[in-house]
C-alpha cells in the first residue's frame, strides 16, 4: 500500500511538471513550422540532450534490455553496427544536404527532388509508421501500469493519453523537446543503477563476462555468413541492419531529424549526431549488458515475455522506494517516445498532406490550430494501434518490422536524391511505392508461414534488403525513362563544397575507432 502511494504521488508530480513545461513552451507566438519543428530556433546543448533523450532514454531502454535477454551480446549490434556508422556518414553526407538547403524537414528535401506527389506519399507512410510506433509506446506504458498498479489495460491507456495530449497541444514540438530533458533525468535515475548493481553482484566486469555462456558473449564469431534460417547471419546483419535499416533510420527518421535541424546555427548541426554516436557506444553497455545476464539473475530460461526483463530486474535489485522511482522511469521513457511520435505524426500530416493538398493558402494561425487537432487525432488513433501491439512479445522485433517496411524504401529514394538528383527525378513515387509493396508482401509471407526465417529479426533484415533493392532499382529505371529534369533546378545542393573543422573530423575518427575496438573485443 505504501509503495503504491509513493508511486501515485510521483506520478501526480510528474504529470503536473509535464503540463507546466507545455504551457511555458507554448507562450511564445510562432508560425506553423515553429510549432511543428522549431527549425533553427533551439540552442545546441538542448538539441543534443533532446536527441540523446529521444533515443537512448526512450522506448529503447526497455526494448534493448529485452533484446539482450533474448539474443545475448548480439543486441549491442543495434547500437554499434546499427547506429554509429550511419550517424558518422550522416554528419559528412546527408546532413549537409539538408542544412544547406535549409529544409525544415525531410519532406521538403523529398519535395525538392521528386515533387509534391512523392512528398505526400512519403508523408502518408511516415504518419502511418509513427502512429504504429506511438501505439507501441502506449501499449507498453499501459502494461507497466497493469503490472505495478493493478490497473486494467484500458485504464492505463486512458490515463496516459490525455497527459501527452495536453502538453503537446499547448507547446507543440518545443514542449516535446523540453519535456524530454525531464523524461531523461528520471529514466537515468531509474535504469542506470541496474548496471552497477549487476556488476557488483557478479564481482566486477571481468567475472560478469566470464559468467555469460559463450554463445551469448560473442558478436561475430558464432554468426554464419549466409543463413536466413539462423537467428542472425552476417549478410542480414551487415546489409540489412548495418546499411539499410541503420542508414535508413538515421537519415530519414522524422523524430531525430527534427531535433538536429532545430539547432540555431547551421554549422553546429553536425555535433548533434556525433554526440548521439558517442552516447550509443556507452549506452550499449549500460542497457544491454544487464539484459544479457538477466536470465542468469532471474533464473529464467527459454522464450518468454522479453519485455518484462527490465521491470523484473528492478524488482529483483531495488528496494520498494527505489522501485517506485524505477517504475516512474519506465513510464517516463515510454511517455517520451509516445509524445515524440505524436509530434512527428502531426508534422508529417500537416506539412506533407494537409497544407499542400487540402488547405494550401490558409493562415499560419489556422495551421497551428489544425496541428493541435491533428495531435488530438493521433492520440485517439494510437489507442487502436496499442491493441495491435499487444500481439507481440518483443518490442524491438515489432519496431524493426515497422522500420523495415517503411524506412527501407524511403532510404533508397533519399540516398539516390543526394547522390544523383538529376538522374532520378521523376522516379521517386514509383520507386518508393513498389519498394513499400515489396516489404509489405514479404512480411505477409513471413506471417503466414510461407517464408521461413530463424527469427523475426532475421526476417526484418531481409525485408529491409528487399525493400531497398526494389525501390532503388525502380527509381533509377523510372528516372531514366522520365529524364525531364523539371523537379531539380539549379545546382545539386549535396555537391556544394563543405568544410569540416578539424575538431569535427577528429571526434568522428575517435568514435569510429572506439566502435571498431569494441567489436574486436567482443569478436
Amino acid at each position: 500500500m505504501v509503495w503504491n502511494r509513493t508511486l501515485l504521488l510521483l506520478a501526480v508530480v510528474y504529470a503536473a511538471s509535464l503540463l507546466l513545461v507545455g504551457m511555458l513552451a507554448g507562450r511564445k507566438k510562432r508560425d506553423a513550422n515553429q510549432f511543428l519543428n522549431a527549425t533553427g530556433a533551439l540552442p545546441l546543448w538542448l538539441c543534443i540532450a533532446a536527441c540523446i533523450a529521444a533515443n537512448c532514454g526512450s522506448l529503447d531502454v526497455i526494448a534493448m534490455m529485452a533484446l539482450g535477454a533474448q539474443y545475448g551480446i548480439l543486441a549491442c549490434h543495434f547500437y554499434w553496427i546499427g547506429a554509429v556508422p550511419a550517424l558518422l556518414v550522416l554528419v559528412f553526407w546527408l546532413l549537409p544536404a539538408y542544412t544547406q538547403g535549409r529544409y525544415p524537414s525531410i519532406l521538403d528535401f523529398i519535395a525538392r527532388n521528386y515533387g509534391s506527389q512523392t512528398r505526400s506519399m512519403v508523408a502518408l507512410c511516415m504518419a502511418a509508421m509513427m502512429l504504429l510506433l506511438a501505439g507501441v509506446c502506449l501499449c507498453a506504458v499501459a502494461q507497466v501500469m497493469v503490472t505495478f498498479l493493478g490497473l486494467s489495460f484500458l485504464d492505463g491507456v486512458l490515463l496516459t493519453a490525455p497527459v501527452v495530449l495536453l502538453y503537446s497541444w499547448a507547446g507543440g514540438f518545443r514542449a516535446t523537446v523540453y519535456t524530454e530533458l525531464l523524461h531523461f533525468a528520471v529514466v537515468l535515475m531509474a535504469t542506470v543503477p541496474v548496471f552497477f548493481l549487476v556488476v557488483h553482484d557478479f564481482g566486477g566486469l571481468a567475472r560478469l563476462r566470464a559468467s555469460i555462456p559463450a554463445g551469448r558473449v560473442h558478436l561475430w564469431q558464432t554468426l554464419p555468413v549466409f543463413a536466413p534460417q539462423a537467428t542472425m547471419d552476417r549478410v542480414g546483419l551487415i546489409l540489412g541492419l548495418g546499411i539499410v535499416l541503420s542508414f535508413g533510420y538515421w537519415s530519414t527518421d522524422f523524430v531525430q531529424m527534427q531535433r538536429a535541424l532545430a539547432v540555431r546555427r547551421p554549422q553546429d548541426v553536425r555535433f548533434v549526431p556525433l554526440s548521439l554516436a558517442a552516447a550509443k557506444i556507452i549506452f550499449a553497455f549500460l542497457i544491454v549488458l544487464p539484459g544479457v545476464v538477466a536470465p542468469l539473475v532471474l533464473h529464467a530460461g527459454g522464450a518468454g515475455n522479453w519485455n518484462a526483463t527490465l521491470p523484473s530486474m528492478m524488482l529483483h535489485y531495488y528496494s520498494p522506494s527505489w522501485a517506485a522511482l524505477g517504475v516512474m522511469g519506465l513510464i517516463a521513457c515510454l511517455v517520451s517516445t509516445f509524445a515524440n511520435n505524436v509530434a512527428g505524426f502531426s508534422s508529417a500530416w500537416i506539412q506533407g498532406i494537409y497544407r499542400p493538398w487540402i488547405r494550401p493558402r490558409a493562415t499560419e494561425a489556422h495551421y497551428v490550430w489544425m496541428s493541435r487537432a491533428t495531435s488530438a487525432s493521433a492520440v485517439v488513433l494510437s489507442i487502436g494501434a496499442a491493441y495491435v501491439a499487444l500481439r507481440y512479445q518483443s518490442l524491438m522485433d515489432y519496431m524493426q518490422m515497422i522500420f523495415s517496411t517503411f524506412n527501407a524504401p524511403l532510404f533508397a529514394v533519399v540516398a539516390l536524391a543526394a547522390l544523383a538528383p538529376r538522374k532520378v527525378a521523376g522516379g521517386g513515387l514509383g520507386g518508393f511505392t513498389l519498394g513499400l509493396i515489396g516489404t509489405i508482401l514479404h512480411q505477409v509471407l513471413v506471417r503466414t508461414g510461407i517464408l521461413h526465417y530463424g527469427s523475426q529479426m532475421s526476417a526484418n533484415f531481409y525485408a529491409a534488403i528487399l525493400g531497398f533493392s526494389v525501390a532503388a532499382a525502380t527509381t533509377l529505371l523510372l528516372g531514366r525513362m522520365h529524364r525531364q529534369r523539371q523537379l531539380v533546378t539549379g545546382g545539386d545542393v549535396v555537391h556544394v563544397p563543405i568544410r569540416f573543422p578539424l575538431p569535427t573530423v577528429m571526434l568522428a575518427l575517435g568514435i569510429a575507432a572506439a566502435c571498431v575496438a569494441i567489436n574486436l573485443l567482443f569478436w
